[in-house]
């Protein structure tokens, strides 16, 4: 009894508080994001996320009631859960993405970014010191899920997978000049558009190669490697289709097409631009309510956010997921276990991420990839797997002294 009474007194309550503050701000949201449709089946989603919320609730106290040892102990058994339930959707699920419990229906991809996390923290856990071999047994098991959820296809679920690799391979005690190098490709490619930009690239690159001093054979490979990108990249784009190509340009430049890849993201941006300072007012959003603004109670709540409470009330949520983050890096650093000290870091980059994400794509920064916002955006799977990750760093939280 003694033991209960210290684990809860070390149980974050403002982590807990901000959390269930942002389930039930999401819940009237979604019921301002969908007042006076004509369809009676939005009307009443606010109550479907309201129920999701209990169940989720549930699940979140018996997270935080479990040794994090078992998600340790079970890890293995945790991943190769999901990759079996994200196999079986694939062949059976409804449109690919979707398995149905009784009536019930969730999404299997958002519980294997957890389970990968785990499986990950449990593998970096282990006294090694960093290899090749190490970092790419890393990738593969980023890799598998990502895979698969990219064929359901659900490119911005995947890309999560690729956000987690990095923070946690940090977090595990990988240098950042080794990190370097493994970005250094994805910035080749971002930069190989213009001969300029590229030019920069390779003189930082073979920079950072002299002061790191590399074997030759490592060295050369890297040179090769990032030349060899560089000059594929140009090729490759010259060879796209010449829609293809339009796509890339209709992000960058949403007037191009208005009416067409552009629509979104153009209402988006007036959604949240109208809101002013202090915003419309509840239920009074004109985008939303004239059915303007598309997606408005999934993809684009934080447009709704912006239009009907300006932006002040953007700020302040902003700022409920800010502290949310702060939290769990906080909880991460603390953690005397390194096991939970990576499964905290890891949890943390996937929050981080869907929020940098979804608010950048509201905004019109980022494209469009289909990212909900955690605890607001509509979707019974997305805020279970938001609030099974917080109550495992509550769980963190509250062990944090445990080796």
């Amino acid at each position: 009894m003694s033991r209960t009474k210290e684990l809860l007194r070390n149980l974050d309550i403002p982590l807990l508080t901000v959390t269930l503050l942002l389930v039930g701000f999401g819940i009237i949201m979604i019921y301002s994001g969908t007042y006076g449709s004509e369809s009676a089946g939005m009307r009443g989603l606010y109550r479907r996320q309201a129920l999701w919320a209990l169940l989720s609730a549930g699940a979140m106290a018996a997270v935080i009631a479990l040794p994090n040892k078992v998600f340790n102990a079970f890890g293995h058994f945790i991943y190769g859960i999901a990759i079996l339930l994200l196999l079986v959707t694939l062949f059976v699920g409804v449109k690919g993405r979707w398995l149905m419990i009784g009536p019930l229906r969730f999404q299997p991809s958002e519980f294997a970014k957890i389970a990968t996390v785990i499986f990950l923290a449990r593998y970096l856990c282990r006294k090694e010191q960093f290899s090749p071999r190490r970092v790419l047994t890393c990738f593969v098991i980023c890799f598998v899920p990502m895979l698969l959820v990219a064929r359901q296809p659900d490119l911005g679920t995947s890309l999560v997978f690729v956000a987690v690799f990095f923070p946690i391979l940090y977090w595990a005690g990988l240098k950042p000049l080794y990190l370097f190098f493994i970005l250094a490709p994805l910035i080749n490619i971002l930069c190989a558009f213009s001969w300029v930009s590229w030019g920069v690239f390779v003189v930082v690159l073979l920079i950072v190669i002299y002061l790191s001093r590399p074997s030759f054979a490592t060295a050369v490979f890297l040179i090769v490697l990032n030349l060899a990108i560089g000059i594929a990249v140009p090729v490759l784009w010259g060879r796209l289709q010449k829609y293809q190509q339009e796509r890339i340009f209709n992000f960058l430049d949403p007037n191009r097409d208005p009416l067409g890849a552009g629509y979104q993201i153009i209402q988006s941006k007036v959604a949240i631009g109208s809101g002013g300072i202090l915003g419309k007012g509840l239920l009074q959003g004109t985008q939303t309510k004239l059915a303007f603004l598309p997606r408005q109670h999934t993809d684009f709540i934080f447009s709704v956010v912006g239009e009907e409470l300006g932006f002040v009330g953007a700020i302040l949520v902003l700022l409920c997921f800010l502290f949310i983050i702060w939290r769990g890096i906080k909880i991460a650093a603390s953690a005397k276990n390194k096991f939970a000290g990576l499964l905290a870091g890891g949890l943390v980059s996937i929050l981080a991420f869907h929020v940098l994400v979804n608010v950048g794509m509201a905004m019109g920064i980022l494209p469009v990839t289909g990212l909900p916002l955690p605890f607001l955006s509509y979707g019974g799977s997305s805020l279970m797997t938001n609030m099974l990750l917080v109550g495992l760093l509550l769980n963190i939280g509250m062990r944090r002294h445990e080796y």
